[in-house]
């Protein structure tokens, strides 16, 4: 490595692997399957839909809007519940990507995607608590933002304390602002973080504080770049698979024929692809979402039509269906992939100008836990020499009395 931006350029070509965009994938699917259940327990505990409706407008994500669903409030924390279980399969599985990746960077190719979940496992405090105890310093400033707010209401004194108490608080909102970036910050880094140095909760948000305040321009320019580069990847990705989808298509229907039901011809491909569609999760109705998968897919936006089918005919639709989520799943891996490499690249660099510190190289520590052993064994070779010693000494003596 040059460990200058030379090196975050290389994301997407060291994001580009099987076994980081497998890590990606499965964060993908088990976020989304703890998402999914708790997003329909959320419209099952409004009076206003039932499973069955939620499912045929639906299908397998259920995503509400904020200002035109309605649910009671559990609703919304069960929903809430749902969001924040993907996160932190999402932060998990990028830091086992980080892990792979500084593996791959230090010269082993080799290194396993099971060890490199169970190490993002290990590490699930730094990774998921770091952007948690900002959360809480962030709630606990704006309660104290709110209890102000409710000693200004004493008659007379409370005023007058509002006016005194005006600078400090004034401040805390400021900070407010800092830790509320530092926090973003965090959802981007603390994987990698935690599982390229292993550290614990309280070194992770050290060295977030740490590359904010230092290399500040760097982590704004190069954490863009990583985005774009994301970005383009899926795009370019996912319209290389659509082609070939597309392809697939057409090379299955030339030779699959028809066959006759109740007197008519009946192209069987066809209507399993068609149902197959069906099963795709709309797209959410807000403008800006919508203008982006339309360029993208464009079937999210206007979903198919259910056709009826034989037995065997709805089993080939719906396994089409789960495919094209899976087909989804992997080109959005790509882009967690590229993402979580380039948060690697970012870091490894950003340690090297600020700390002189290279981290692909080995940790000079286990060398000196083995000089510790060696030196204890030493001493107690030497321990047994000298009580040896003293023995036949003893010995001698003994025997000349």
């Amino acid at each position: 490595m040059r460990f200058n931006f030379a090196d975050v350029v290389r994301a997407a070509r060291v994001g580009f692997s099987a076994k980081k965009i497998w890590v990606g994938f499965i964060g993908l699917l088990f976020g989304t399957i703890l998402y999914s259940v708790m997003a329909y327990v959320a419209y099952a505990c409004s009076p206003d839909w039932t499973w069955y409706e939620v499912w045929g407008q639906f299908k397998y994500i259920p995503v509400p809007v904020i200002g035109q669903t309605h649910f009671m409030w559990y609703g919304w924390v069960a929903w809430a519940v749902g969001i924040a279980f993907f996160v932190m399969m999402q932060l998990l599985s990028i830091g086992a990507i980080s892990k792979l990746t500084i593996e791959q960077l230090r010269g082993d190719e080799f290194y396993e995607v099971t060890d490199a979940l169970k190490h993002s496992f290990k590490q699930w405090k730094s990774v998921i608590l770091s952007p948690g105890v900002l959360v809480v310093f962030i709630a606990s400033l704006i309660l104290v933002g709110f209890i102000c707010g409710l000693i200004g209401r004493i008659p007379h004194a409370g005023q007058v304390l509002a006016g005194l108490f005006f600078i400090p608080v004034a401040f805390g909102a400021i900070f407010i602002v800092y830790l509320t970036i530092v926090f973003v910050l965090s959802l981007v880094l603390s994987p990698t973080i935690g599982t390229t140095t292993d550290s614990d909760t309280f070194d992770t948000l050290f060295e977030l504080f740490s590359c904010l305040n230092d290399q500040t321009w760097r982590i704004v320019v190069w954490e863009a770049f990583v985005g774009v580069s994301s970005f383009a990847g899926v795009w370019i990705f996912g319209w290389l698979i659509k082609k070939s989808l597309i392809l697939f298509q057409w090379a299955v229907g030339i030779w699959a024929g028809t066959r006759m039901i109740d007197g008519t011809a009946h192209s069987w491909w066809s209507t399993i692809w068609n149902n197959g569609l069906w099963y795709l999760s709309p797209c959410p109705p807000i403008q800006w979402v919508e203008n982006i998968i339309g360029r993208m897919v464009p079937i999210l936006i206007y979903p198919k039509v259910l056709m009826p089918v034989n037995v065997a005919e709805w089993i080939g639709g719906f396994l089409i269906g789960i495919s094209f989520y899976f087909v989804a799943f992997l080109v959005m891996a790509y882009g967690i992939s590229i993402w979580a490499a380039g948060q690697t690249l970012i870091y490894t660099v950003l340690v090297k100008i600020k700390d002189e510190k290279n981290l692909l190289e080995k940790k000079e520590e286990v060398f000196e836990e083995e000089e510790v052993e060696e030196k204890k064994e030493e001493k107690t070779e030497e321990k047994t020499e000298e009580s040896a010693c003293c023995q036949s000494k003893e010995k001698k003596e003994k025997e000349k009395k």
